[in-house]
C-alpha cells in the first residue's frame, strides 16, 4: 500500500494544526496518520486509494456502518426542513420515546452532544440528588476529557487500593482541585470496593463505571461484581452511573444494563446512538432528572437536539429496533465467528490474547490467559501490538490503534471471511519481523 498522498496532506497540517491531528489519538497512527476520502457500508477508502475492512468505525458510532442508505436518506429530508433552530422541534420526543422503549428502568432522557458533556450531567444530577460531592471511578476508565474526571486515566503504576493521589491526574494544565471530589479504584477488586464504601460510604455522590471496560482490553466484569456496585450504591443511598457511550446500543439494544443484567440509576450514551452523528443522552428516572425540570439542575447546550442529529438517531434506532433486520443476532453471529477466528489463527510463538464480546473486543500481545485489571492490562507487549496494528493495515484491516476491533450491522460474512486470511498474513509477516529481530538483537 502506498500512502504518499496522506503524507502530504498530514505534514501540510502540522503548519496549521498542533499534531496534524484534530484528536490526539490519532497522532499514533502508522505508518501516517490516514486522511480518508470516503467509507461505504464496511468499507473505508483512503485518499491514496487504498481500500479497508472497517473494525474501527469511527471508535465505534458507525453502528449500521458508513453511509446506511435510510440514515443518508432521513437527514438528507431534514436538510431540507433545517439543520438547528434554537427551540424545540417533534423528534427530540420521538427519539427519546424509541429510546426509552429498550430503556425500561428509565422515564425520561435529556439531550447533548457528545459523550464527555453527558457525563458531566450525570454526575451534576448525582450529586444534586444526593447533596455530596465525592465520585468514585475506576483506573483507566474513560468519562470524557474535562478536569473534573480526567483522574486515574493510564498512570504509571497500577492501584491497590483507593487513591486520589496527585499521580491519578492525566495531563498537564490539569487543575488538582478536582483531586477532593474523585476517587479512583482497582476494577474488579470487590475488597477494594467494599472497604471504601465502609469507610466513605455516607459521603460517596456516585459511582460511575463502564459496564465493561472497553476502552482498557474490553474488560469484563468478574462475576458478581456489578452486582455488588449496585448493591453497595443502593444500601449507601448514592447513584450508579453506567457509562455506556460505548456499549450502549452495541452490545444489546438495552446496552450493558441489559447484557449483564444489573440496572443502573443513570446512564449516560452516545456513540451509536445516532449512528455517527454528535448526539449524547442521560436516561434515568423522574425522580433523578426532576431537577433539571425545575431549575434545580442547569442543562444547557446550543446543540443539544439537533434536528439533523435527530434524525439520524430516529433512523439508526428504526433499523437496529427492527426484528425483521436482526441487527443484533447478525452481529453477534458474525462477530463471534471473528473472534473466534482470530482466536485460532497459528502464532508461532507469539502469544494472542483476543477477549470481549462479540461486537467490541481487544487482539493483544500477551502470555495472560486473561486481563482482569489495569495491572494485567500494563503487563501486555504494547511493543508488539502497535505493529500488528499496522502490518494489518497493510493488508487492508483498520482496526483502531489500540487493537480495538468494533463489528457493525455492515459487515457480512465476506467480510469476515477476507479478514480472517488477511490477519493471517499480517501475523506471519509480524512473526518473521519478531524472528528477524531475536537474531539480530
Amino acid at each position: 500500500m502506498k500512502f504518499e498522498k496522506s503524507r502530504r496532506l498530514y505534514e501540510s497540517a502540522r503548519r496549521v494544526i498542533p499534531s496534524g491531528v484534530t484528536s490526539c489519538m490519532r497522532a499514533f497512527q502508522k505508518p501516517v496518520p490516514l486522511f480518508i476520502d470516503y467509507g461505504a457500508g464496511s468499507r473505508l477508502f483512503d485518499v491514496d486509494g487504498n481500500e479497508y475492512i472497517d473494525y474501527a468505525m469511527a471508535h465505534g458510532p458507525l453502528i449500521l456502518g458508513h453511509c446506511h442508505p435510510r440514515i443518508v436518506k432521513a437527514i438528507e429530508k431534514q436538510l431540507h426542513r433545517g439543520s438547528t433552530f434554537g427551540c424545540q422541534h417533534e423528534l427530540e420526543g420521538r427519539v427519546a420515546a424509541k429510546m426509552l422503549q429498550v430503556l425500561p428502568w428509565a422515564d425520561r432522557v435529556v439531550f447533548s452532544n457528545t459523550g464527555t458533556e453527558a457525563v458531566q450531567v450525570a454526575l451534576r444530577l448525582a450529586r444534586a440528588s444526593t447533596g455530596r460531592n465525592l465520585v468514585i471511578k475506576f483506573e483507566a476508565d474513560y468519562h470524557g476529557w474535562v478536569d473534573s474526571i480526567l483522574v486515574g486515566h493510564r498512570h504509571k503504576e497500577p492501584l491497590r487500593a483507593a487513591s486520589n493521589s496527585p499521580k491519578m491526574l492525566a495531563t498537564g494544565g490539569q487543575s488538582p482541585s478536582v483531586l477532593q471530589d474523585v476517587l479512583v479504584l482497582p476494577w474488579n477488586d470487590r475488597e477494594a470496593l467494599e472497604r471504601t464504601f465502609k469507610e466513605l460510604g455516607d459521603r460517596v455522590a456516585a459511582v460511575i463505571t463502564e459496564p465493561m471496560q472497553c476502552n482498557l482490553a474490553s474488560i469484563l466484569p468478574q462475576p458478581g461484581f456489578l452486582q455488588l456496585l449496585r448493591d453497595l450504591t443502593a444500601r449507601h443511598r448514592a447513584a450508579l452511573i453506567f457509562d455506556e457511550v460505548i456499549t450502549g446500543f452495541r452490545l444489546a439494544a438495552g446496552g450493558g444494563a441489559e447484557y449483564f443484567g444489573v440496572r443502573p440509576d443513570l446512564a449516560v450514551l452516545g456513540k451509536a446512538l445516532a449512528g455517527g452523528y454528535p448526539l449524547s443522552a442521560v436516561a434515568g428516572p423522574e425522580s433523578l432528572l426532576s431537577p433539571v425540570e425545575t431549575g434545580k439542575v442547569l442543562h444547557f447546550g446550543t446543540f443539544n437536539g439537533n434536528p439533523i442529529a435527530m434524525a439520524a438517531a430516529e433512523a439508526t434506532l428504526e433499523v437496529l429496533l427492527d426484528p425483521s433486520e436482526d441487527v443484533y443476532g447478525r452481529m453477534h453471529r458474525l462477530g463471534s465467528r471473528l473472534l473466534q477466528g482470530l482466536q485460532a489463527l497459528p502464532s508461532s510463538d507469539l502469544p494472542i490474547l483476543v477477549q470481549g464480546v462479540p461486537t467490541c473486543f481487544h487482539l493483544l500481545f500477551t502470555s495472560q490467559k486473561a486481563i482482569v485489571n489495569y495491572r494485567g492490562f500494563l503487563a501486555y507487549d504494547i511493543a508488539r501490538t502497535r505493529l500488528w496494528v499496522e502490518d494489518a493495515l497493510l493488508e487492508g484491516i483498520f482496526q483502531m490503534g489500540d487493537a480495538r476491533w468494533y463489528v457493525s450491522g455492515a459487515h457480512t460474512d465476506e467480510d469476515i471471511a477476507a479478514t480472517l486470511e488477511k490477519a493471517e498474513r499480517a501475523l506471519a509477516r509480524l512473526g518473521s519481523k519478531t524472528e528477524l529481530f531475536q537474531k539480530t538483537g
